[in-house]
C-alpha cells in the first residue's frame, strides 16, 4: 500500500524546510567569528575581548550563535572603525525585531541582517549598517509592521 499523497506532500515540505534551515544556518555562519577570530582582527587580548562579547552580546547590542559547541559573534554588526564596538543601530533593530522574532534565538535574527530586503533595495541591513543605519532600522521596523499588520 502506497502512502497517500498528503504524507508525500508533508514529507517534502519538511525536507524542504530542512534544507532551507540548513542553509539558512550556513550563510549565518559565513559571516559570524569566534572571539579569537575577533580578537586578532580587532588587534586585543582575547580576554578582554571575550568578556565585551559576552556583555555586547547578553544587552542585545550584537548576535551570538551556538555551533558545535563554540560560540560565534556577529562580525557585521562591529565597526573596524570604532575598535570592533557594536553598531548603534544593531541593537535598535535587536529591539524592534524582538517583537516578532525570539531574540533568544539568534540565528533568526542575523539571518534577518543578512538577508536580501525589498525595503532596503534589495540590499542586505549588515551591508548598510555604517553607511545607512537609519534606513536599517527603519527596515525592521516594516519588517515588524508587514508581520504584524499584513495588508490584505
Amino acid at each position: 500500500m502506497e502512502p497517500d499523497t498528503s504524507t508525500k506532500s508533508t514529507e517534502r515540505g519538511q525536507a524542504i524546510l530542512a534544507a532551507m534551515q540548513e542553509e539558512m544556518r550556513r550563510v549565518v555562519l559565513g559571516e559570524m567569528r569566534t572571539a579569537g577570530q575577533l580578537a586578532t582582527l580587532a588587534d586585543r587580548a582575547i580576554n578582554a575581548l571575550q568578556s565585551d562579547l559576552d556583555q555586547w552580546a547578553a544587552e542585545g547590542r550584537i548576535l551570538s550563535v551556538r555551533h558545535e559547541s563554540v560560540d560565534y559573534f556577529s562580525l557585521f554588526a562591529l565597526n573596524p572603525a570604532d575598535g570592533y564596538r557594536p553598531y548603534p543601530a544593531v541593537a535598535d533593530v535587536v529591539q524592534i525585531l524582538s517583537r516578532i522574532l525570539n531574540r533568544e534565538n539568534s540565528w533568526s535574527v542575523a539571518s534577518w541582517f543578512l538577508g536580501l530586503n525589498s525595503f532596503l533595495d534589495g540590499q542586505r541591513p549588515a551591508d548598510l549598517l555604517a553607511s545607512e543605519p537609519e534606513w536599517v532600522v527603519e527596515a525592521a521596523q516594516d519588517e515588524v509592521n508587514e508581520t504584524m499588520y499584513p495588508h490584505g
